[in-house]
């Protein structure tokens, strides 16, 4: 590969890091990052629906507690 940059034997474009990865690993890893992104964002809405139906529940077994307190 040295020898082929020293004589000019290569077409690539050897800018803006795609020395590391190739354009196709480039766009593969790229979707990846858009997979993880996307999974975050699913994973963070089930825990706010998590939390709101734990804090629902919270709720109505308090009110439950002071209906309960009240009528004795």
């Amino acid at each position: 590969m040295a020898l082929d940059l020293i004589f000019g034997k290569t077409r690539r474009d050897w800018s803006c890091g795609s020395l590391v990865l190739s354009s196709a690993q480039e766009k593969r890893l790229l979707d990846k990052v858009d997979d993880v992104r996307y999974d975050v964002r699913r994973a963070g809405s089930a825990a706010r629906m998590g939390l709101l139906v734990l804090s629902a529940a919270i709720g109505l077994l308090a009110v439950t507690q002071l209906d309960r307190r009240r009528s004795q």
